[in-house]
């Protein structure tokens, strides 16, 4: 997708531009068209080729091919000088093809695109784009068209519609149904939380938790449907969560995603729960695109994340053992806070300075990018069983605030280095933990440090939620990911690993 629009001519191709054009084609393709191919392009009535001038220089910087034929249009070519990729040029040849299809009363526009070129999809679904057959192939049905081909678009569908998509998540302890637009709008985002019923455990029960989700997910289908002002009709594809997990309760929400897909005769799109925690950002900040480095604590995982692209992702750092999300609720647990842990911890942190308890802080000899958090709840809980045995009083501001500190200590130099290691100028934080105030604080003062972009979910997009799930769907869709009814939950997946 474009970042920086750059200034261009879009003309028609002449032969005063062969030249370029061929050389063009020498440089950006494996079997390039010969010049001689392309001039008898010009010749070719249901033939159209565009080309793209630098508006300063008048250089050659892209061009594009249009065949027509009766009413169906095909773009056959599309390519960028490499030095001017992610400016918007292909972006721009694209809309004065699609001006012409809608004028002209073309029933659709189809494409094909390499499975692997996400950055050229993710372009391609801006457009309207949908993938209709191969995995490869993307047809868009123009906005003023003639749509007597609606037999080969999807029902419910209506040409140049924004795609909406039904998304589920219930990885833990939350029950969540969205339905989210074109992966950035949240249509509705119906949240059914268990907190309460498991704070009695002081934990999550993962029997409980799927019990609860059986219970809940239809009504709260009907809740999110409703909410959007959308009928079953109009959803264009499911999305589940699939990994990771507690494997009972993803595979409640899988298993009903799997069951509205085939009931809708819509794609099932497999989503990984990290994933989708990144893609909150893009819900609340349209300007955010890949690349950019993600820090992505949750109280299960807690990961470095290289976003090089929508589904392209790198895994550059990870603890080792606990999870921070999962050190903050046992170390509230022995304070005596309710669960769930963060947002009560936060909150006594403040009422101290701290600088009393002395904590450790994990090194992981040969990769300084990987954290470890079981020292620190261990040292954590043996001080607070300590105090109890012995009757010495505990300052539990103290301790939460020199605590948070440790886990602050543990993430934000690993991040920071991440970025310098990795040349990223962006830095996106995601999942749960995100919502500590200490956290976002540090992360804002190193980020302005450095000079590096920071962006920061709101917290109510930091917890787990159905629409983060449905932005990361609609990316996933675009990149080619569907699912059959075979499709298993997994307990425990890396973010980097295949979709399915």
């Amino acid at each position: 997708m474009e970042q920086l629009k750059k200034k261009v001519r879009i003309v028609p191709m002449t032969n005063e531009y062969l030249n370029d054009v061929a050389e063009l084609e020498r440089t950006c393709f494996s079997n390039p068209w010969s010049r001689n191919m392309l001039a008898e392009e010009l010749e070719n009535a249901c033939s159209a080729f565009l080309v793209a001038l630098d508006a300063e220089n008048g250089s050659v910087v892209g061009y594009a091919g249009l065949l027509a034929v009766v009413d169906e249009g095909c773009i056959t070519k599309m390519a960028v000088r490499p030095d001017c990729r992610r400016g918007g040029v292909a972006g721009q040849l694209l809309d004065v093809f699609i001006r012409f299809a809608e004028g002209s009363g073309l029933a659709f526009l189809t494409l094909e695109v390499r499975e692997s070129n996400y950055a050229a999809i993710a372009l391609y679904g801006s457009r309207g784009f949908r993938g209709e057959g191969p995995p490869q192939k993307l047809l868009r049905p123009p906005e003023r068209g003639r749509h007597h081909h609606d037999e080969g678009i999807r029902r419910g569908r209506s040409g140049g519609a924004a795609m909406k998509i039904l998304a589920f998540e219930s990885s833990c302890d939350e029950t969540a149904v969205a339905v989210v637009e074109d992966g950035r709008k949240i249509l509705s985002d119906a949240i059914a939380s268990q907190a309460d019923l498991h704070a009695l455990y002081g934990g999550v029960v993962p029997e409980i938790a799927s019990r609860k989700h059986i219970e809940a997910i239809a009504a709260l289908t009907d809740q999110a449907l409703k909410e959007a002002g959308v009928e079953k009709k109009d959803i264009d594809a499911v999305a589940a969560t699939y990994a990771p997990g507690l494997i009972g309760a993803v595979l409640v929400g899988l298993n009903f995603a799997k069951s509205a897909a085939y009931a809708l005769n819509v794609p099932l799109i497999p989503v990984h729960h990290i994933r989708g925690h990144i893609a909150a950002n893009y819900l609340a900040f349209p300007e955010l695109e890949p690349p950019f480095l993600a820090l992505c604590m949750s109280g299960g995982n807690t990961l470095i994340v290289d976003v090089r692209d929508y589904t392209d992702f790198a895994l550059l750092g990870a603890t080792r053992d606990d999870a921070a999300g999962e050190c903050f609720d046992k170390a509230a647990r022995v304070l005596g806070l309710p669960y769930p842990g963060g947002a009560a911890m936060d909150k006594l942190a403040h009422e101290s300075e701290g600088g009393v308890y002395e904590l450790p802080r994990a090194k992981i000899d040969g990769c300084p990018l990987d954290m470890s958090f079981s020292g620190l709840k261990t040292a954590v809980v043996n001080l607070a069983h300590n105090a109890e045995q012995t009757g010495k009083q505990l300052d539990r501001a103290a301790l939460a605030r020199d605590f948070t500190q440790a886990v602050v200590d543990e993430l934000i130099p690993r991040a920071m280095l991440a970025m310098q290691q990795s040349g990223r100028k962006v830095l996106v934080a995601a999942g749960g933990v995100a919502a500590n105030s200490f956290i976002r604080a540090e992360l804002e003062k190193e980020c302005r440090k450095h000079s590096y972009r920071l962006y920061m979910p709101p917290l109510k997009l930091c917890g787990d939620n159905g629409a983060m799930i449905g932005a990361q769907g609609y990316y996933e869709y675009l990149a080619g990911a569907r699912a059959d009814w075979a499709l298993n939950a997994y307990a425990t997946r890396d973010i980097d690993d295949p979709i399915v």
